[in-house]
């Protein structure tokens, strides 16, 4: 397993602390409480809201029951009347035409007459609404508008002035009971979406006194219906009450409140047919109450958190303390150690079970230091793997067979060319190209056995055992002729000498172990195998890869991109009676040969392209 990977989901896993998973566990309490406590107390508020809507409907049951249906139709019918009629003047159709004419209508149901200029004044709330001066003759006008249109159904202003009472005397009976109205409204709508009543409805009759009606209505007046549910019962066709949202779209934690500076409203209505037309009977009562109960709920239920989230972090923080102080010792102790500080000791805060954790974590220290002197005192004699394996099972010094691919690497020419550097830059030079090809061969999981001057040893299978050894082998061995080809082509530009080499490759049992004595040991594989694998880098082509014919059977169906593998290649090797099969892994077209009269080690290697073929 990768050591980063497990490091990570280490981490994953001990992301939370304790004293998080505390709090989270006492959060889940708070929000089980919550579910329990809030909808609770948030019923309270709309259970009173309900209690309102159901006075609403009480009164406006009482109110359509003192109405007679056939004047409720002459009233209807003279609305629609009134709705068609205009007339030529120059205040048709602004807002001051609208509210001179709802103050006319008013002040005939409530005064029997116009009043004088300078009663008008002195009641009247709102001169300053008018979009120009209040002109008392515009208001003559408007009454004699009245005047004409009553004319025609003499019995009308009586009609509407029965009715305006009544809706003042309830008003007025209302506000001994505490329930505080703002209007009642008859409103009138046909039944269909069209026409003038295209997102309209009209006016019929209202209890709004002529002297503070700031928004004008009267017999026939179009109002716009901005709210459509008001509208949803005659547009289907259907009778009964209706009432504001209960939850308002744009803020679903309310209900849908009219908000003025006078107070919160709610709206219920009562929808009758009459005749072929409907009526909508409508209340509007203060709802402050119901705003203000449901502050006071959400302020109680904050607070109740509050207090909750108060207690559970003092006792977790109390709990946390007892708990997390000697894991927080423990764990500075771990990064006391993982910085190589194996001197370090956790402090034992208790004698309990914290306690005895404490100490088993110091006597582990203790050990892991003493395995660390053993390790350093080992790796003077062995390599740092072979001494882990050491240090962990021992080792074998009459060594055991495996099976493995063994790596002879040379550099060509490397006699000559030293010849012409100096110690220093051989061993810079040397030092550099190992450098870069080593930890190819570690990369693969090969083990780098020895030097042997310029050349490097390394098996692939052992110490470590390996399924693959063979295909990792010449792997590697691509990969670290291709490194030679950047590394040369950097130094011949930048004019610094330069070597090429030869890698030879063979598989089979070798007999691999710890070798020589008490004073030195050393790891390394003895064998024909070695032998062979030794041959092939003698009888190497410059720059490439020759394999013996273990290898090659072990890596023949392998997929090995970007190279060329020759035919079968029979090659005399010393100490054999029979030539030896071989192949020849060419890692790119160059074909390199050593020129050994040239003056220049810069013109030592004569490189010529081969054919692709």
């Amino acid at each position: 397993m990768d050591l980063n990977s497990g490091v990570k989901k280490i981490a994953f896993k001990t992301a939370w602390t304790f004293r998080t998973k505390l709090i989270c566990f006492a959060a889940g309490i708070i929000a089980f409480i919550g579910l329990i406590v809030i909808p609770v107390e948030a019923y309270r508020p709309l259970n009173a809201l309900h209690q309102l809507i159901e006075n609403a409907e009480n009164l406006i049951a009482g109110i359509y029951s003192a109405f007679d249906p056939s004047d409720i139709e002459k009233m209807n019918r003279f609305a629609l009347r009134n709705i068609s009629h205009s007339e030529d003047i120059s205040l048709f159709n602004t807002k001051d035409f609208y509210t001179y004419r709802s103050m006319a209508f008013n002040m005939i149901l409530t005064e029997g007459g116009i009043l004088p200029e300078n009663e008008v004044t002195g009641k009247l709330e709102y001169l300053e609404s008018f979009e120009k001066k209040f002109d008392y003759c515009n208001l003559a006008d408007a009454f004699r508008y009245w005047q004409e249109r009553f004319s025609s159904e003499p019995d009308m202003p009586e009609i509407f002035r029965k009715y305006k009472q009544l809706l003042f005397n309830v008003k007025e009976n209302t506000k001994a009971t505490g329930f505080r109205l703002s209007e009642f409204y008859i409103m009138l709508d046909i039944g269909r979406n069209e026409g003038q009543f295209k997102d309209k409805v009209a006016f019929v009759l209202d209890s709004v006194p002529w002297w503070s009606a700031t928004v004008p209505s009267y017999s026939g007046l179009l109002y716009d219906v901005s709210n459509d549910y008001w509208r949803d019962l005659a547009l289907a066709g259907k009778e009964g009450y209706g009432h504001n949202p209960i939850s308002d779209p744009n803020r679903w934690y309310m209900p849908m409140f009219a908000e003025d500076a006078w107070g919160s409203w709610f709206s219920v209505w009562l929808t009758r047919k009459s005749g072929t037309v409907y009526n909508m009977f409508n209340i509007d009562f203060d709802a402050s109450s119901v705003k203000e109960l449901m502050r006071m709920v959400a302020l109680a239920v904050a607070g109740v958190i509050l207090l909750l989230i108060l207690l559970v972090m003092l006792i977790t923080g109390w709990l946390s303390k007892m708990v997390t102080r000697p894991i927080t010792e423990l764990t500075d102790g771990a990064k006391a150690v993982a910085a190589g500080d194996y001197t370090y000791e956790v402090p034992i805060l208790k004698q309990d079970e914290f306690g005895e954790l404490t100490m088993q974590f110091n006597i582990m220290t203790r050990g892991q230091k003493e395995r660390l002197n053993l390790m350093e005192t080992l790796e003077k004699f062995l390599s740092k793997e072979l001494a882990e394996m050491a240090a962990k099972d021992g080792i074998v010094l009459g060594g055991q067979k495996s099976e493995c691919t063994v790596m002879f690497t040379d550099f060509a020419g490397f006699s000559t060319i030293t010849q012409k550097l100096n110690a220093s830059e051989s061993v810079d030079v040397l030092n550099m190209y190992f450098s870069a090809l080593i930890p190819i061969i570690k990369q693969y999981g090969g083990f780098p056995d020895k030097y042997i001057g310029d050349a490097i040893v390394a098996m692939f299978g052992a110490p470590v055992r390996l399924e693959n050894h063979a295909e990792r082998a010449v792997k590697a061995a691509i990969e670290m002729q291709k490194k030679m080809r950047e590394i040369n082509k950097t130094r011949r530009e930048q004019g610094k000498p330069f070597f090429e080499m030869r890698i030879g490759l063979n598989s089979g049992e070798v007999i691999a172990g710890a070798i020589g004595c008490d004073a030195k040991l050393e790891y390394t594989s003895i064998g024909e195998t070695t032998n062979l694998a030794n041959r092939m880098e003698s009888a190497c082509p410059v720059g490439h890869v020759k394999i013996a014919e273990g290898t090659y059977e072990k890596v023949r169906y392998c997929s090995l991109k970007g190279v060329h593998i020759s035919p079968a290649e029979m090659v005399d090797i010393k100490g054999y009676n029979l030539p030896v099969r071989s192949y020849s892994i060419y890692v790119d077209n160059t074909f390199i040969r050593k020129d050994i009269d040239s003056k220049d080690i810069n013109t030592f290697y004569i490189y010529t392209e081969r054919s692709e073929k």
